[in-house]
This record gives structure tokens, C-alpha cells and sequence, in this order.
């Protein structure tokens, strides 16, 4: 199974090309309150630096699943807060035009004794006086004349006929997934648009059957990955990273084609993730920028939620030049399969098994299980698995430690999102 690198450099620059060019959306139309008046746009846009500021950072109210169902993105917020019912106090709504001074957002940010919970931003000071006066005059400044459209529109909408995704219908209201990898297979899951995420991904050598002297693998040393990924859009993540192994250095492109139940009422997630590495490490006689060194690798990620606590992933998966050292390298096609269950609140089990189909192989396919647990803007996930590759062409092939043996490691993901 051998592939030259010219044909697999094609193949990326193809890949690439096709990822931005259907990834390209039309702007979109500014909304009715953006249009309602030079003075008010201008409140609003306060209002709306602060919110993303204090309150849409760490995962809290923003992207897909944001907490309490109040998303504060720019364009997200006021359908987030208009006349809504408070989750934590529904006799109160979030934001009440006709009462201004009885709106739960007001209430949550000052402190109030009559709210439930903490006060709010969590765990981070309160807002200052002159913000809250700011978030004040934009909710008594809004007067019924600006949404008199809107709730013609929404009027409309309810004589419609009541169309449901698959995640409405059952009542799922958390990813699929927390962290863009399950423990080395990539998920659907995206960073966001405008957020950075920061990971780091430690593998120690010595195995857990090494015993006392070895601390069963925790004194020994470690392979370590550090890696950056940015958010170009809400569906495409662009992501560079550098591990010890090899000193290889890899670039990712992943782009999350469409969500489960939002295309056709699939009942899966789709995405790609495209990528080259280059293997560094100096060798004798040997050029670092050689054919043999320069890797490229596609996966095809589908994934299908079931509930709020059961997901599973499966990934298709090729690298090429997987056994670069050889005098013939060759690439490796393998299936990813794993999956997630969450057992408490964002406390969860997770596995994975990849095994390989065709190529290059290492002793064992791959496999992995531990657990993860979400804290704000962090995912921290710790496991035992049977290899030490952490780019996408040293995990590809499998692991080269043997289960029976208790010949496998204990490794750990971070991730943080900013």
C-alpha cells in the first residue's frame, strides 16, 4: 500500500482548497434592533461588549450548548433575553420590557436576594456600577414600537407547522463530545469562531507492569504534545502542534460538514480533518526536508448522540509514510471507533479502538479508556492506553505495547478554550 508524496501533496492542496470554498458564507443581514435607531444601536452595543466580555468567555454563555440556554454571542443574545422566562425563576422573565426593574438578568448581576444561586458573572468579579447602569438604560430604552415586527414574525412562525430536530425532539442539550479529541481520535466538535484552544497531551513511557520502582509509570519520562487551535469559523478549526516524539511538528484542518439532525434529519455529525506533519529530528547524512519525513494524513469523522450522556464516534482514518524510518515507507489505512458516557454531571467514561485495516502496522491496533471530566472552560481527560504517538500518523498505526503483559502506559488531555 504505497503512495508517492507528490500525489498526497495534490490530494492536500485539493482538500484545502475545497474546505474554504465550501466553508464560504453569505454575511448575514443586520437584525431589526440593530436598525431601530442610531442611539439605541449604540446602547446595544455596549451592552453587548460587556456581555461577551464578562459573561460569554469559559464556556458559559456561548456557542452550541451554552448554559441555561442563554447564548450571548453578538447576534444570539437578545432572542436569548427578550421575554423570557427565567430557567432558575420562571415567574420572572429574563428580560421584561413592561418591567424593567423585574428583569432576572438585572436581578443576577447586582446580587439580589430573591434570585436563585450565585451572583453573576461566576467566579468572576461583578460587574462594575457603570456597567450595570449601561445594561439599566438599554433594557428601559426598549420600547415595544422596535419589536412590533418581530412579533408579527413570531406570530407567523407559531401558526406554522412545528418542525423539530432530532436533538429537540430528544431533549439533548449538550454536545456530543467536550474536547476535539476523544483521547487521540478527533471529534465533531468545533473550537468557535474567534476562540483559541490551547492542549496538552502527556504520554509516559514506562508501563504501569514496571511496577513500585517506576511508580508504576509515573516517575518515568514522558512524551509530550503542545498545540494551538483557532476557530477561522464556526466550523473550521485551524490547528498546529509539536510533540517530543521525533520532534515532528503537524498541521490540521478540520471542518464539521453539518450536526446531527440539522441536515436532513441525519442522524449523525459529519467532518473532516486534514493534515500534514514533518518529522525534525535530525538524522545522519538525512535532510529534514525529505519526501520520506513529510507525512499527510485525512480522517473522516461521523458521529451519532444519542442522549445527553451516550455519544459514539467512528473515523476512518489514513497517513501516509507511517514507517518513515524504512528504507520503503509505507501508509496506513485504519477505523477508529470510541465513544462517551456520561455517568454524572460532566464526569464520563471514555474509550477508544483503532484498528488497522491495511499498510504499515505497529504489535497492536490502538486503543485507549479513561475518563474526562469538564470544569468551565477546561476538558481533563486521563487514561491508560497501549501507545505513545500523539500526531495523527504515530496513533494511526497502533500502539506497540501489549495488554496481556499490563505493557501499557497511563496518559493524560487538557484542553482550554479562551
Amino acid at each position: 500500500m504505497k503512495f508517492k508524496s507528490r500525489q498526497f501533496f495534490f490530494i492536500f492542496f485539493i482538500g484545502l482548497v475545497l474546505i474554504f470554498s465550501l466553508s464560504f458564507k453569505l454575511p448575514k443581514k443586520p437584525s431589526l434592533v440593530q436598525s431601530a435607531g442610531a442611539a439605541e444601536g449604540r446602547l446595544q452595543e455596549e451592552v453587548t461588549t460587556i456581555l461577551k466580555r464578562n459573561c460569554s468567555v469559559s464556556d458559559c454563555h456561548r456557542g452550541t450548548y451554552p448554559r441555561m440556554n442563554l447564548n450571548f454571542g453578538e447576534d444570539k443574545f437578545l432572542k436569548s433575553l427578550l421575554n423570557i422566562p427565567s430557567q432558575e425563576t420562571p415567574s420572572l422573565k429574563l428580560v421584561d420590557k413592561e418591567n424593567p426593574e423585574r428583569s432576572y438578568l438585572l436581578m443576577k448581576i447586582k446580587g439580589d436576594k430573591a434570585i436563585v444561586g450565585r451572583r453573576m458573572p461566576l467566579d468572576s468579579p461583578p460587574l462594575r456600577e457603570g456597567e450595570i447602569k449601561i445594561i439599566e438604560d438599554w433594557i428601559s430604552s426598549l420600547t415595544t414600537a422596535p419589536f412590533e415586527k418581530e412579533k408579527t414574525l413570531t406570530q407567523i412562525d407559531k401558526t406554522a407547522p412545528e418542525t423539530k430536530s432530532e436533538h429537540e425532539k430528544k431533549g439533548i442539550r449538550k454536545p456530543a463530545f467536550w474536547g476535539t479529541r476523544l483521547i487521540n481520535l478527533p471529534t465533531t466538535q468545533s473550537i468557535g469562531k474567534g476562540r483559541l484552544l490551547f492542549r496538552i497531551s502527556h504520554r509516559f513511557y514506562p508501563a504501569i507492569g514496571s511496577g513500585y520502582d517506576s511508580f508504576y509509570g509515573l516517575d518515568g519520562p514522558a512524551v509530550i504534545l503542545l498545540s494551538f487551535g483557532y476557530g477561522l469559523r464556526d466550523n473550521l478549526d485551524l490547528t498546529l502542534a509539536r510533540t517530543k516524539l521525533n520532534k515532528e511538528v503537524e498541521l490540521s484542518l478540520k471542518w464539521v460538514i453539518f450536526e446531527q439532525g440539522k441536515i436532513l434529519t441525519l442522524p449523525f455529525s459529519a467532518a473532516l480533518n486534514l493534515g500534514g506533519s514533518l518529522v525534525t529530528q535530525s538524522q545522519p547524512d538525512s535532510k529534514v526536508f525529505r519526501a520520506d519525513n513529510m507525512k499527510f494524513n485525512l480522517q473522516v469523522i461521523l458521529s451519532h448522540q444519542v442522549s445527553n450522556t451516550l455519544s459514539f464516534v467512528l473515523v476512518p482514518a489514513y497517513s501516509s509514510n507511517t514507517n518513515h524510518w524504512d528504507s520503503s515507507p509505507e501508509g496506513t489505512f485504519a477505523l477508529g471507533t470510541g465513544g462517551r458516557w456520561m455517568i454524572f454531571n460532566d464526569f464520563s467514561i471514555i474509550w477508544e479502538w483503532i484498528p488497522v485495516l491495511a499498510g504499515y502496522k505497529d504489535n497492536s491496533n490502538g486503543w485507549g479508556l479513561g475518563i474526562e471530566k469538564k470544569i468551565g472552560g477546561h476538558v481533563f481527560q486521563v487514561f491508560i492506553l497501549n501507545s505513545t504517538g500523539l500526531t495523527s500518523d504515530q496513533f494511526i498505526p497502533g500502539g506497540d505495547f501489549r495488554l496481556k503483559d499490563w505493557d501499557f502506559r497511563i496518559g493524560f488531555n487538557i484542553f482550554r478554550k479562551f
